[in-house]
């Protein structure tokens, strides 16, 4: 995967982890800090996932 890939993909995750933070059903929303926390996480596992596949 390279950089545009990885971009266009974390854009998309993006937008659902601000759909979560924006729920209309249950009132309580994530904030600011967690989104950024989920975004990172996201973008680590993804990273994680192409360099095992590289290795193997």
């Amino acid at each position: 995967m390279n950089q545009i890939e990885l971009q266009k993909i974390m854009y998309e995750i993006e937008a659902i982890i601000n759909q979560l933070a924006e729920c209309n059903y249950c009132k309580h929303g994530i904030g600011r800090e967690s989104k950024k926390l989920l975004s990172e996480l996201f973008k680590l596992k993804i990273e994680q996932a192409c360099q095992i596949k590289q290795v193997s």
